[in-house]
């Protein structure tokens, strides 16, 4: 006799991303949610033949911010910085970046990354806009601020130790999108390069002994930690084989001294790219930055170590600079010039330009100017 698979259906409620009772869900989500429900059907890993598991869910999706009296909320002193935002912001139109972005997230928790609320609910909104006068086009989002430490230039920064503070990430990655070809002047070497032939050969000579150790006991201990070794040891060559051609080539923003933005790489097209122009409103002032590279498509808000920590001293690689959707983006599309070295006097003086081109800023306020 041959039994069918035995069909468990199980209904979580899911809101702000966790199991929780529908009494209490509305209550969990951020203030500023206003959500639609949504049924989820969850992937799950194989089964044994004899069972067969499904997840259903309710999942709830944010609609995006159009008043900006409600972006005001979230990010007060807004109006006072930009008066102009008002009328910029009440004739656009909500960016297709928002659903992209949200459809990315749900089908990301679909397959088991069932993300915090805070995580999930990062961006309130994404609107293109259009001064009427200039014709002069920008993209507003409104994020919280994770903090990235990436990028590295040897003829600035040629000493290891110099990106100590940009290593305590975990996801710290040497090269930037922002990226540009050394010049026949540049003679400084990356030291990413010795540091990865260095930690290989430790690595090699690691195994070495552990491989030794596996032959002289053969109980389970000693081949668990070869496999750790070999894991990390194929990880960091790969790591180094991917990064030596640009680290031995082309320099790059570094975090610590260039204030820059990550968007996420689904958002970038034929408009709005890396290297464009942007500027970051949080408490009342107004910052000058870039695009500076791209990032997970599960995420915005994420900005160089040297703007995270103008708007909080405290931020770090493993420290947030903004844990709420309380910071306003503006990017300029199609501003990009050729990257090279960064020449930050300039860089203020065109976004200020392209900020007087969609109104300009209030009465007394002033464009941080970078050190």
């Amino acid at each position: 006799m041959r039994f069918a698979p035995l069909r468990i259906v199980v209904a979580p409620l899911l809101s702000a991303l966790s199991l929780a009772s529908s009494s209490t869900r509305a209550e969990e989500l951020p203030g500023w949610v206003q959500a639609v429900k949504e049924p989820l059907v969850l992937n799950r890993s194989t089964a044994p033949a004899y069972l067969e598991v499904t997840q259903t869910a309710t999942i709830a999706r944010p609609q995006p911010l159009t008043k900006i009296d409600d972006l005001e909320i979230l990010n007060p002193g807004l109006l006072e910085v930009m008066p102009t935002l008002r009328g910029l912001i009440e004739s656009g139109t909500v960016s297709s970046k928002f659903k992209k972005l949200y459809d990315t997230k749900i089908e990301s928790v679909k397959n088991g990354d069932w993300m915090s609320a805070g995580t999930f609910f990062d961006c309130a909104t994404v609107l293109n806009v259009k001064d009427a006068k200039s014709g002069r086009r920008a993209v507003i989002f409104q994020s919280d601020m994770e903090t990235c430490t990436d990028g590295s230039d040897p003829e600035r920064f040629s000493l290891l130790s110099e990106y100590d503070d940009a290593r305590l990430s975990r996801s710290y990655q040497p090269i930037l999108a922002y990226s540009w070809a050394k010049a026949a002047g540049d003679s400084a070497t990356s030291p990413f390069l010795k540091y990865y032939d260095d930690t290989l050969g430790q690595l090699r000579e690691l195994k070495k002994q552990v491989d030794g150790f596996v032959q002289a006991d053969r109980g389970a201990f000693w081949p668990d930690v070869q496999k750790y070794v070999d894991d990390h040891l194929t990880r960091i060559d790969k790591r180094a084989a991917y990064f030596r051609p640009d680290l031995q080539s082309r320099r790059s923003l570094i975090a610590s001294l260039d204030p820059y933005i990550v968007i996420p790489s689904t958002w970038v097209d034929e408009k709005l790219r890396v290297g464009d122009y942007a500027a970051v409103i949080y408490a009342g002032r107004i910052y000058p930055c870039l695009i500076g590279d791209t990032g997970p498509t599960t995420k915005t808000g994420e900005a160089s170590q040297k703007l995270a920590q103008a708007l909080n001293p405290k931020a770090s690689g493993r420290v947030s600079a903004v844990t709420v959707p309380g910071v306003t983006y503006i990017a300029f599309p199609g501003t990009r010039t050729e990257m090279g070295a960064p020449d930050w006097a300039k860089i203020e003086k065109d976004v200020a330009r392209l900020l007087e081109e969609i109104g300009g800023l209030g009465s007394g306020v002033k464009l941080h100017s970078w050190e």
